[in-house]
């Protein structure tokens, strides 16, 4: 039988190894005068600014006494860009301090850059219109896009591409 198979027994080993003392606790000694306390590292503030609005919507309140359509006429708004701004702001008994988002100038804008508004007179359809500015009637559908064939009747603000 080798050492190597021999299990070790708990009294052997060394004498020579050091055994701490059990009755006092460690204490620990003055360390060099130069060298720093060290301290956990300052945390900067970050301020994250809480967006009412997306980017590019100006955020307002309701004023006491507003009514829908005074925001309308205030911020030279149409309905229809204000509601899909704001989805959730009733359009009647407006409560003041209410916070709610101003379309940007581009949203409030009838018809695309590069195109006018037209009333459509009494007797005018798609077909006549399209006769009118000598243009196809699949260009005033394509600048048109929420108006169906149908929808080109007299009284209706249409965009001349």
């Amino acid at each position: 039988m080798t050492m190597i198979d021999v299990p070790a027994q708990p009294d052997e080993g060394p004498a020579t190894l050091p055994t701490p003392e059990v009755d006092q606790p460690a204490q620990p000694g003055e360390g060099p005068v130069e060298l720093p306390t060290p301290s956990l590292p300052s945390q900067p503030q970050v301020t994250i600014p809480i967006r009412l609005c997306p980017l590019g919507y100006q955020s307002a309140i309701v004023q006491n006494g507003q009514t829908f359509t005074d925001l309308l006429l205030q911020h030279n708004v149409s309905w229809q860009a204000m509601r899909a701004a704001n989805p959730t702001l009733p359009t009647t008994r407006l409560a003041p301090g209410t916070r709610y988002c101003v379309p940007p100038q581009q949203t409030r804008r009838l018809c695309p850059s590069g195109s006018s508004s037209y009333v459509m007179g009494q007797f005018e359809d798609l077909s006549t219109l399209s006769e009118l500015f000598s243009l196809p009637p699949g260009l005033f559908l394509t600048v048109n896009p929420q108006l169906a064939p149908g929808d080109f009747t007299a009284g209706r603000v249409v965009c001349i591409p």
